[in-house]
């Protein structure tokens, strides 16, 4: 009987199969990769994984999609499509504001750090893959979800001591 694998799931969005390999060899020790070739396997596999999604990576031009990178990342961060027509398909992927995504493009001349950021990204990182700043990207992201969700629990009964008296309501006249 197996094991169940609980590596964190990233699904990276990328047409290149050399570079998704790469990548696969490098991150498979400490997340479960899932691949997508383009926009409508993006859209499927998001949405299928969209509560046990760690984080997206997501190339910008993505050979044979109808939306490119940064648009499906502007979906994601629930932003409306500036210039494109939005494709039936696109309507299935879910709203995931708290899912950092990072993009990596091997086109740095033609994207910038800040055309990422605008569309809701948390990090760029530029082609050939730096392993270690996207490991640190990883990282981050894992450090800003488990802030995210201690934000979000209820806090305990927290009992100050004080030698203080307590104190009186003051009366209005």
């Amino acid at each position: 009987m197996g094991t169940a694998d609980t590596r964190p799931v990233v699904v990276y969005v990328e047409d290149d199969a050399d570079t998704f390999k790469i990548a696969a060899v490098r991150l498979k020790t400490k997340y479960r990769l899932l691949w997508a070739q383009n926009d409508l396997e993006a859209v499927d596999l998001i949405a299928f994984h969209q509560r046990e999604l760690f984080a997206v990576l997501m190339d910008v031009e993505l050979r044979g999609s109808t939306l490119d990178g940064l648009e499906l990342v502007r979906l994601l961060k629930g932003h409306p499509l500036l210039h494109t027509q939005l494709p039936a398909f696109a309507r299935r992927l879910p709203v995931l504001a708290t899912v950092p995504v990072i993009v990596l493009t091997a086109y740095s001349g033609r994207y910038t750090e800040a055309d990422a950021h605008a569309v809701g990204a948390a990090h760029f990182v530029t082609k050939p893959i730096d392993f270690t700043r996207l490991n640190l990207a990883l990282a981050q992201a894992n450090i800003a979800a488990v802030m995210n969700r201690l934000e979000r629990a209820e806090p305990r009964d927290v009992v100050v001591e004080s030698d203080a008296p307590p104190a009186t309501p003051s009366r209005r006249r």
